[in-house]
């Protein structure tokens, strides 16, 4: 009989209705082991409910959380916090700050980390994309490489404490393993579940459609630009672009470069819209858009293909595992230059409405393709229960 494991369970910020903040929540809903949960900043009318939550930092911290080179410094206080051994197992939730609280604590128990990703700043290319399209600022872009030399030293130090890892996918992994943070014996690969029961087909109208928070790494500025191109072209089509408000200056960018091409009829933006009205977007559009850069999972494609939609796609993402041999998807091959991506979008974009027909066909199949897979909550609660009962018991 397999016992019930005593599980402290810490995610950095508790503040958004994130994904990570969703994988967590829909896991310890179905685990059969008993958790508590700690983190740095909770805020409940933002985020799901957690029954056992403890939180570490006031409200008022939240603003640091978001910031994307600062939000690093939490850790600094953050970790002097002193976590009970009394615990059967402890697991790390992290996108790449998380495993710093590990510095100052050592266990009696095994500690897990349930990998989001590896830091995204502090990755290859990662870093050659931000200091070229993110920093424009000289000191800004010297205090980034300072930050990046200081984080890889400590980055390194916690990942020595970390007993095994857990990746949503298995480029992810390759980023851990390309920084040398943990020997792949010592890794699994889980995907994430996606909620796919409600999304359902409608006949097509005349938008493409791209959901993702409106952020610089989801480029939705590549999108406008293909677009702003495929316009003057093709007069009968629009583009939507949905998603939850992460960086404001950014979607203010995106408003501007919408009437600087003159697309103020064509191109629609909304944020923070409810998921019933997104699940109508996807049931009504033509065709589904997806160009972040690199993405690490990405549910939103999953979603498109769940609708019957027909795909756009850039790889290397983490959702190519899953998508690569569906029948209505067009890969674009990830290019570092924006003048590039912008090219290969456009021709995309061209390309479905010359086979318009057959590819919306094409899309249909997709919804058929991925109900074969199961790719349910309740699918990844077992999994995780059996992977850290097998840590635990093996310790």
């Amino acid at each position: 009989m397999v016992r019930t494991l005593k599980i402290l369970l810490f995610h950095p910020w508790i503040k958004s209705k994130g994904g990570a903040e969703r994988l967590i929540y829909e896991y310890i809903k179905r685990s059969k082991h008993k958790f508590m949960v700690l983190s740095w900043i909770y805020i409940k009318e933002k985020s799901l409910s957690f029954d056992k939550i403890v939180s570490i930092f006031p409200k008022s911290f939240e603003r640091i959380s978001r910031a994307f080179l600062f939000r690093s410094l939490i850790f600094i206080p953050g970790s002097f916090l002193t976590i009970s051994n009394d615990f059967d197992l402890i697991l790390i939730s992290t996108s790449g700050i998380a495993e710093l609280t590990l510095l100052r604590n050592t266990f009696d128990c095994p500690v897990v980390a349930y990998v989001h990703t590896p830091l995204r700043a502090a990755y290859f290319w990662d870093i050659k994309w931000n200091l070229k399209y993110r920093f424009k600022n000289w000191f800004v872009k010297e205090f980034y490489k300072f930050a990046l030399h200081i984080y890889n030293k400590l980055e390194k130090k916690a990942w020595k404490k970390i007993d095994f890892a857990i990746f949503n996918s298995y480029l992810s992994r390759k980023r851990a393993l390309d920084k040398g943070l943990i020997e792949e014996e010592r890794t699994k690969v889980i995907y994430p579940g996606v909620d796919l029961e409600n999304l359902y087909y409608d006949e097509p109208e005349d938008y493409f459609l791209y959901i993702a928070r409106f952020g610089m790494a989801k480029r939705q500025n590549i999108l406008i630009k293909a677009f702003a191109r495929f316009a003057k072209k093709y007069k009968d089509y629009k583009l939507i672009l949905a998603g939850g408000l992460e960086n404001k200056k950014y979607f203010l960018h995106l408003l501007k470069l919408v009437k600087k091409y003159k697309l103020q009829n064509k191109v629609r933006l909304f944020y923070n819209l409810p998921y019933q009205k997104i699940i109508e977007l996807y049931a009504k559009s033509l065709a589904f858009v997806h160009v972040p850069f690199m993405e690490d999972f990405g549910i939103a494609p999953l979603e498109a293909a769940a609708a019957g939609k027909y795909i756009i796609n850039v790889y290397p993402a983490g959702n190519y595992e899953i998508l690569k041999d569906f029948p209505g998807v067009y890969w674009i091959k990830e290019r570092f230059y924006e003048e590039k991506m912008v090219e290969e979008v456009y021709k995309a974009l061209e390309y479905f409405v010359k086979n318009q027909d057959e590819l919306i066909e094409k899309g249909k199949e997709n919804r058929k393709k991925i109900k074969e897979l199961d790719l349910s909550w309740d699918r990844f609660a077992k999994e995780m229960d059996k992977t850290l009962e097998e840590v635990a018991n093996n310790s």
